[in-house]
């Protein structure tokens, strides 16, 4: 007997390498500078294709990374792009690049309806060591409310980064496999970050484990 294991709905959060992606922004209104200067910051490739585009272009329009096609809209823009960001003011040809995309299998949201696409842009936030980020879902749907939760976890998450740091350290330092997820464990704890934050992990560490840890993991 086969089992539904989607529960609800759900979604999938996924952390792209940037600087590998090629997203397509088609549209050049509000919209569509809107999500061009997001994934321009996030460091993907960005190209952004319209006949014509609102002043606030000019304001991102020489990143290196931003890369303007003037023109319209031909199915041949997006075959070799990863991420479709559908952003025009015209129905129709919003569907017709929405069943390409299907088509194509490719990921890709409608700016207007975004339920038509398969996926969302979460709210992002990065502290120096840690990348979040948070949409709400179901009846709870709520960009805005998205942006103040991303805000809040992102400063108590600020709290962990020297943490985060550390324990990347250790991590790093230990080549056997078994071995580096005991410790790893051990030390992503709620008892060892007590001792952690109280300048005490040298000396756990070596209590428990006769590791001595270098002075600039500390």
């Amino acid at each position: 007997m086969n089992k539904n294991l989607l529960k609800d709905e759900s979604n999938t959060l996924l952390a792209l390498l940037s600087p590998k992606i090629k997203v397509i922004i088609i549209g050049g209104g509000k919209a569509a500078y809107i999500k061009s200067r997001t994934f321009a910051l996030r460091g993907c490739q960005v190209y952004v294709l319209s006949p014509q585009y609102i002043n606030e272009f000019d304001n991102i329009k020489d990143y290196l990374n931003i890369h303007m096609i003037l023109g319209k809209y031909e199915k041949r823009y997006i075959e070799d792009k990863h991420i479709i960001v559908i952003a025009t003011d015209d129905t129709e040809l919003n569907l017709s690049i929405g069943d390409h995309c299907r088509k194509l299998c490719k990921i890709y949201l409608d700016a207007s309806q975004p339920k038509r696409g398969n996926c969302i842009t979460p709210c992002q936030r990065n502290t120096k060591n840690v990348s979040l980020g948070v949409n709400t879902r179901g009846v709870g749907v709520s960009p805005i409310t998205s942006v103040f939760i991303a805000d809040q976890i992102a400063e108590y998450v600020k709290d962990y980064d020297d943490f985060v740091e550390f324990t990347s350290g250790i991590r790093n330092s230990i080549g056997n496999v078994e071995d580096r997820r005991k410790v790893m464990k051990f030390i992503c704890s709620r008892d060892f970050y007590f001792f952690y934050k109280k300048g005490k992990a040298a000396v756990i560490m070596e209590m428990f484990y006769n590791k001595k840890i270098e002075e600039h993991l500390i």
